[in-house]
């Protein structure tokens, strides 16, 4: 009987130490975070943002999702999108809170922690470092950086997660229209931080802390993303650097004192290849231009002496090409080259202007000569559409 009372007051010492450990280990799942801990946590990360002395620059990963593209537009070389930009970074100090509330897991698949709404971390009292990310070529009255940040999770191994959403313009500069309208373009999302990269070194995307948002979204697929006009072909990452000859001194750290003011800066772009949809254009331009070609030419086959007539029909031709030409103009900046589409109805100008030319002639030569059979009208009805079709073959060829 003594022994079985031992090994129970044994068992139960051994149930109570177990539970002791559990406390004092204070794991949590997703679900059993406690309110009070979090604003714990929250008061305990309250220490000064900058400056202070870095050992390294703080590893910041990025992941630029693209949720919409809504409209691309040619006329004023900008794009309209809905983006949200993800960034992960560990800071030194959160690991130390951390290990002070004995939650801190030295592990790639941490356990979330808390969540805290934006305003709480970087309010009038920031409590955290924010690297913040701008994207270059943002259109804005203020500036380039993101607008709203969302919250900010904190992760058991002292990552600091954000998500950033934001729909605006963005300037898309390198256009290259000589094709158009069976042109691609690349449009770009171009991001840094305000940071040298001596305190921010921007990476590419790390999700290892967010299992959970690996399931949720589906980053960047092509099949995702649908934009009115254009297919989108590729996306491609890449990064790039510069040094720019300014250098904010509220950021600067002792060490830094009386160094160069040009600094090193680090930057991903994020480039969608998109290929314009033609058929509108075959359909709706270049169809229509060929049928008032065509009926241009139909004047070779009336008697020379209707002059009025003829000359009245490629007059009224050379007019609706123009209007095309007009509705052309508002597809596309000024440029100082010449498009396929300019070239084709340069070309569509010449003949259509030879044929009345050609009509006046054809006119002239019949009260001349008074023949039967006047040779202008006869060859021009061969000879036009088959020079036409080798001066739209050789712009093919120089084009494409």
């Amino acid at each position: 009987m003594k022994k079985i009372s031992l090994y129970l007051y044994l068992f139960f010492i051994f149930i109570y130490c177990g539970q002791l450990n559990a406390i004092n280990t204070f794991k949590y799942s997703d679900n059993e975070i406690s309110q009070e801990f979090c604003q714990n946590l929250l008061d305990e990360i309250n220490f000064p943002t900058f400056p202070y002395e870095l050992k390294e620059p703080f590893k910041v990963f990025v992941e630029l999702q693209i949720e919409d593209i809504s409209k691309i537009d040619g006329k004023n070389l900008d794009f309209e999108s809905f983006i949200t930009l993800w960034m992960d970074w560990k800071d030194p100090r959160v690991v130390e809170v951390l290990k002070k509330l004995q939650v801190y897991e030295d592990t790639k698949t941490p356990t979330w922690l808390c969540d805290f709404p934006a305003n709480a971390i970087w309010g009038e009292e920031k409590k955290l470092f924010n690297p913040t990310i701008e994207i270059f070529n943002r259109k804005s009255k203020t500036n380039n950086q993101i607008e709203t940040i969302d919250w900010v999770d904190i992760f058991s191994n002292g990552t600091i997660e954000t998500r950033s959403r934001d729909n605006a313009k963005f300037k898309a500069a390198n256009f290259d229209f000589r094709r158009f309208p069976f042109d691609s373009q690349i449009i770009s999302f171009e991001l840094w931080s305000e940071f040298p990269s001596t305190i921010v070194a921007l990476q590419s995307y790390e999700p290892a802390m967010s299992e959970h948002k690996k399931e949720l979204y589906n980053f960047n697929k092509k099949d995702g993303i649908v934009i009115p006009g254009w297919n989108l072909i590729d996306v491609n990452y890449g990064a790039y650097s510069l040094s720019l000859p300014f250098f904010s001194k509220k950021w600067r750290t002792t060490s830094e004192e009386g160094k160069s003011d040009t600094y090193p800066y680090q930057g991903f772009i994020v480039e969608l290849q998109v290929e314009r949809i033609s058929n509108y254009y075959i359909f709706k331009i270049f169809l229509p231009i060929l049928l008032i070609l065509i009926i241009s030419w139909s004047v070779f086959w009336i008697h020379p002496k209707q002059i009025e007539a003829k000359v009245n029909i490629t007059i009224v031709a050379l007019l609706t090409l123009i209007a095309y030409n007009l509705i052309m103009d508002q597809e596309i900046p000024k440029l100082d080259y010449i498009t396929f589409m300019d070239a084709f109805i340069f070309i569509t100008y010449l003949f259509t202007a030879g044929a009345t030319i050609l009509c006046v002639y054809s006119y002239y030569r019949y009260i001349k000569y008074r023949r039967k059979v006047n040779l202008v009208d006869y060859y021009s009805k061969f000879l036009g559409p088959i020079f036409y079709v080798i001066s739209i073959a050789f712009c093919v060829g120089i084009f494409f």
